[in-house]
């Protein structure tokens, strides 16, 4: 049961946008750990010491940013994203995406037409603060 908990407490702490450890978790008080006694007004409170500031958060994006720009031209283009999905895991049997796929999903988060995604479209698309264009 008690590792039940802590896998719905992480699931819903990324959810908030944090990341918690196993020892994060154990730092819960016992009294909201209990079974049928879960508050969540003191889980919320907790849950804000792991709030990332924006500057943390623009730090991590740009590390995903980088590490999705395989040849660090600044941008994510159609043969980086071919590339990225051929790379991850995944149940199902791969079936390599055509170029037309991958044009199709630059498309989607190129907001200014360039045919590749920079760091701002990037960044917009992982923040949701604009919607991607159909």
């Amino acid at each position: 049961m008690a590792d039940d908990f802590g896998l719905q407490v992480k699931k819903v702490a990324l959810a908030m946008g944090a990341s918690l450890t196993d020892q994060d978790i154990d730092r819960i008080p016992r009294d909201m750990r209990l079974q049928g006694n879960f508050n969540y007004t003191k889980f919320f409170e907790y849950m804000r010491q792991f709030k990332t500031s924006s500057d943390q958060q623009e730090d991590m994006i740009r590390k995903a940013f980088q590490v999705l720009d395989k040849d660090g031209s600044g941008y994510i283009e159609w043969n980086e994203i071919k590339y990225i999905l051929s790379t991850v895991p995944s149940s199902a049997p791969i079936v390599p995406l055509s170029d037309e796929e991958a044009e199709a999903m630059i498309q989607a988060a190129d907001t200014d037409g360039d045919g590749r995604i920079d760091f701002r479209e990037f960044s917009d698309l992982v923040k949701l603060e604009k919607k991607p264009k159909k």
